[in-house]
């Protein structure tokens, strides 16, 4: 993959706002920002991912430093700018006690004001502008902390700065863009729980995994990309299709065909009787057939099918990851003989009864060593030079996740040392007759003694 941005490609877009948006970057193609304004593709092609931008006239853009920086401008005197709008934070109050709230009426420009100077002209400081306007037609700016005076600097970029970041669509920003959208269909799944995942699947190229996804593929999307798409990835799935819906975002598309081999629970379940029989036709028989491209596309569904029960058959998998609505422990018997030893098994869910369920069970199961819940939660600041203050709202929790390896025990092991020594000289000085185990044994190493006769 390139670092910088080219035609063909899916992108993240991060509006000032906050909120994202994903795009494909088609040739020719505009691309449009709601009320910040469009712009054409051509105009941001071969910067760097990451890059920042401010949209100017004729759906152009330039790059800036970045998307909330005061006022930059290269063909103006930059200093002069910035000293405008910085010079109403000199004068700040320790608290905002002398604050009275008289609603609309502590600002003096209006809304009638705010959309002339919007339709004056489509300049690219035309947000900068409306914002200096604002904060100096305020009667109760210099009353507030600075720390409140940088917060209404930033609501106020949010809402008129038309600026963007452009980023590369990695797995954390696919699934930030699906949780602002609908987080209920990623099962509440958050972006440190997606990576807790990964790390605790030790995931790594070449690697050879069993997946149950009902995310629409957020998850497949996050291996393939910890992979570096080198390896196997099974997907078991329940439906007469694999819902993998989120991997059309992938910038590599061409290469998840080899990666990602949909199977159903039957087939998983019964390979045996799953296995589709295929007989080769000659070249000749093939031109006789009436639709012979419906004997092509079916030899390699029987093929696709056939290899992927070969790989359940073979198992030795080098872990196994879910994030699915069934009832998981009605299945094991079906899913650890398929992993291999000393191999992670990885379950989210975002009820932590449900994983509790599942550790009761496997903590029975000698096959699963150290099964354990965890959770993660990484809660969101807003800092400025000298402070930090935590966001006061936010989505709560990010789920469970479970967590356990899978071994195979062996019956004949038997702990012996230093152990057994000292439990047997406890037991002799717990009592001085012992334990009833132990009279019996000095019983009968007395019986086993030979009787010496003495004679004089």
């Amino acid at each position: 993959m390139t670092d910088n941005i080219e035609i063909g490609q899916y992108v993240l877009i991060r509006l000032p706002s906050e909120g994202v948006r994903i795009f494909k970057l088609q040739e020719n193609g505009r691309i449009g920002l709601g009320k910040f304004g469009s712009f054409d593709v051509s105009s941001i092609l071969g910067f760097p991912l990451g890059t920042a931008f401010e949209i100017i006239n004729d759906h152009k853009v330039k790059p800036i430093h970045s998307i909330s920086e005061l006022n930059i401008d290269e063909e103006t005197d930059t200093n002069i700018q910035k000293q405008e709008l910085t010079k109403f934070f000199s004068s700040s109050a320790e608290n905002n006690q002398n604050i009275i709230d008289i609603g609309s009426k502590i600002q003096a420009l209006t809304n009638e004001d705010i959309e002339e100077l919007k339709t004056s002209g489509a300049t690219s400081n035309i947000g900068q502008v409306i914002i200096e306007k604002m904060i100096a037609g305020h009667e109760g700016f210099d009353k507030k902390t600075i720390f409140s005076q940088q917060k209404y600097l930033k609501r106020k970029q949010q809402k008129f700065l038309r600026r963007f970041i452009v980023e590369y669509l990695g797995s954390s920003q696919l699934l930030e863009s699906f949780l602002e959208k609908d987080h209920s269909k990623t099962f509440d799944l958050s972006i440190e729980t997606l990576g807790l995942m990964m790390s605790y699947g030790n995931v790594k190229p070449g690697g050879r995994y069993l997946v149950v996804d009902e995310t629409g593929g957020i998850l497949t999307y996050a291996l393939l990309e910890r992979m570096g798409y080198e390896g196997t990835i099974v997907f078991v799935h329940e439906n007469e299709h694999a819902n993998l819906a989120a991997l059309k975002y992938c910038n590599r598309s061409n290469e998840i065909d080899n990666i990602v081999k949909p199977i159903n629970w039957l087939q998983f379940a019964e390979p045996e009787n799953e296995r589709e029989k295929w007989e080769d036709k000659t070249e000749e028989e093939v031109r006789k057939l009436k639709h012979p491209e419906s004997y092509h596309r079916r030899r390699e569904r029987v093929l696709k099918t056939n290899e992927v029960i070969d790989l359940i058959e073979e198992a030795n998998f080098d872990g196994f990851f879910a994030i699915s609505t069934l009832y998981l422990p009605e299945i094991f018997e079906l899913i650890i003989p398929k992993i291999g030893g000393s191999r992670p098994i990885v379950i989210y869910n975002q009820f932590k009864e449900n994983l509790m369920e599942i550790q009761s069970l496997l903590n029975k199961d000698n096959r699963v060593l150290a099964p354990m819940l965890i959770e993660t939660r990484a809660r969101p600041y807003q800092t400025i030079p000298g402070r930090m203050h935590p966001v006061m709202t936010m989505k709560s929790g990010g789920g469970y996740v479970f967590y356990g390896t899978r071994v195979f025990p062996s019956e004949s092991i038997q702990a012996v040392g230093k152990g057994v020594k000292r439990r047997r000289v406890n037991n002799e000085t717990a009592s001085p007759e012992g334990t009833p185990e132990l009279k019996k044994e000095k019983e009968e190493k007395i019986e086993s003694t030979p009787e010496v006769i003495m004679e004089s």
